[in-house]
């Protein structure tokens, strides 16, 4: 079963292969869910906090359960919401510096899976190849 989001936009940022089969790529990209990382940008210690939702039905994004990373539940294409929040980690506490959220979307390609990355509106902070960094798990 397609897991299809229809608000999906038309326009994608950045389109790449990555080189496992769909459902681990699956796996792989639901690991990330409530992920934590820290870094330095500048003088300024930055953690990055990321949240992985899952298209239930094709109007509204739900929590990834384990029922639906099953080999055979979700077939030739998903779409995901990646929410990654950034705080600086100042002296009086932690203050957010950006919130993006991604749409990227799945389709199998049996021994490779296309990912499509479209980001939700055009702020700062992170762009689609930061996000591309972000599942290849290179640093930024």
């Amino acid at each position: 079963m397609r897991r299809i989001y229809y608000r999906f936009p038309q326009r994608v940022d950045l389109s790449f292969a990555m080189g496992m089969p769909f459902n681990e790529t699956l796996k792989y990209i639901a690991g990330l869910d409530n992920a934590e990382s820290t870094k330095t940008t500048g003088k300024e210690l930055v953690k990055v906090k990321t949240k992985v939702k899952i298209a239930i039905d094709r109007a509204t994004f739900g929590d990834i359960t384990p029922d639906v990373l099953r080999p055979g539940v979700i077939t030739e294409a998903a779409d995901m919401q990646v929410s990654v929040l950034a705080l600086a980690l100042r002296g009086g506490g932690k203050v957010p510096i950006a919130n993006d959220v991604f749409y990227i979307r799945l389709t199998d390609q049996v021994s490779r899976t296309d990912i499509d990355i479209a980001k939700e509106g055009r702020g700062e902070g992170l762009d689609a190849l930061d996000m591309k960094n972000i599942l290849l798990g290179a640093p930024k």
